[in-house]
């Protein structure tokens, strides 16, 4: 996808991924990145006019296979 494809080129790791179901229930894709990346990636989408309807941190801890899913403040 297009996403990916611009990921690439600005050296970003990323990859689309099914859409959690703790997130939605439908079916959908994300695209899964290192948060550290979140403002390159905010500018990338803007410059492209990529629109996305929400953003969240996603944590597995302590080697759990359910997530931790928390909405990513876009007010940042």
């Amino acid at each position: 996808m297009a996403s990916e494809i611009l990921m690439e080129r600005s050296n970003i790791k990323s990859r689309l991924v099914p859409l959690l179901p703790e997130i939605d229930a439908g079916c959908g894709l994300a695209l899964r990145l290192d948060i550290k990346f979140s403002k390159t990636v905010e500018e990338i989408f803007e410059e492209n006019k990529f629109q996305y309807e929400n953003r969240y941190i996603v944590e597995y801890n302590n080697k759990s296979r359910k997530p931790v899913i928390k909405p990513y403040d876009l007010s940042r």
